[in-house]
């Protein structure tokens, strides 16, 4: 759903206040309760990779609070009925192994049929309600930079691999070396986790450091940048964009507004504001890399009207393998 949209949804039904990326349930004893529920329709055709990248979006909203531990992960499938079982068992192995290098099991789930395939996931953690970072910009916070931990392009890298498949015609007139960097690194990012940002800021006791956090998932960078803001008057400015590889042109085929920071992210990067009073962001970097975690300074906040302003000559950084 636009996000324009949801908003207005959750408005006309008396969900107001700030948006967050999980919900978040007081127990006492400074304990806090973080859920978050996700489920979607596939967008890669083999069962395993995609059950892998329905556990990444799921738990990656959980990360975006800066709680490390998840403690429960429950699995969704809707399946039509003549969904082959091996691909149903696919889906669920592909979760299984992504949670598996978080230390995580199925702990139970729901199945239904449907006529057309979803799969998703809630995640819920448990965490000291002081390790939590805000979505939106502490007001003590005057001033600082902005950092991205992957790079952007993953709507239109998947377009690509289902066009490929069905329409070649439309890319006929891209290199077809590239267009497959542009999958198999849209995949790769996909099923890597956030959880590592937030190891690091746990491991280098960065939380002080650290003005807002969010992850690039559902909506542009724009529209995640723009919530950081909510209630605020600082603006974000935004002078670079990390890319996957080709995805600035095959965004313009498909209209998909990538560099205007309007296309959707799936499993996609943290957007992290960092206080530079504190500490220089890229002392963030260096430590987010001892995780084999890469970011991107892509931009600044400071005192404004509570906007999003992306630089009209943007500097696009086309990324072919995230692990240089």
């Amino acid at each position: 759903m636009p996000a324009e949209q949801l908003k207005s949804l959750l408005n006309n039904v008396g969900l107001t206040g700030l948006t967050e990326d999980c919900a978040v349930k007081y127990l006492g004893n400074d304990q806090v309760l973080v859920s978050n529920v996700d489920i979607f329709t596939p967008i890669h055709d083999d069962p395993v990779i995609q059950g892998e990248i329905t556990a990444c979006n799921a738990t990656n909203d959980v990360f975006a609070l800066n709680v490390k531990d998840i403690v429960t992960y429950l699995s969704f499938l809707g399946i039509p009925f003549d969904q082959p079982q091996q691909i149903t068992e696919g889906l669920l192995e592909g979760q299984m192994k992504f949670l598996k290098r978080l230390g995580v099991d199925i702990d139970g789930g729901h199945t239904t049929y449907t006529s057309w395939p979803l799969m998703g996931g809630i995640a819920i953690g448990i965490d000291n309600k002081e390790n939590l970072i805000p979505k939106q910009i502490k007001r003590s916070v005057n001033v600082g930079d902005i950092l991205l931990t992957k790079p952007l392009g993953l709507q239109a890298a998947m377009a690509v691999y289902r066009v490929l498949k069905e329409m070649p015609e439309m890319v006929a007139d891209f290199d077809p070396d590239m267009l497959k960097k542009a999958i198999d690194l849209g995949v790769e990012m996909m099923t890597t986790s956030n959880y590592y940002v937030v190891k690091t800021i746990h491991e280098e006791n960065l939380k002080s450091t650290i003005a807002s956090m969010t992850d690039v998932t559902g909506f542009g960078v724009k529209v995640h940048a723009s919530e950081m803001l909510e209630e605020s008057n600082m603006d974000i400015m935004i002078d670079k964009l990390p890319i996957i590889v080709g995805t600035d042109k095959t965004s313009e085929i498909f209209g998909y507004d990538l560099l205007g920071g309007c296309a959707a992210e799936t499993a996609g990067p943290m957007l992290i504001s960092i206080d530079t009073n504190i500490i220089d962001s890229e002392e963030v970097q260096r430590l987010l890399k001892k995780n084999n975690v890469n970011s991107w300074k892509i931009g600044t906040f400071g005192p404004g009207s509570g906007q999003v302003k992306l630089k009209k000559d943007l500097d696009v950084i086309p990324i072919e393998d995230y692990n240089r």
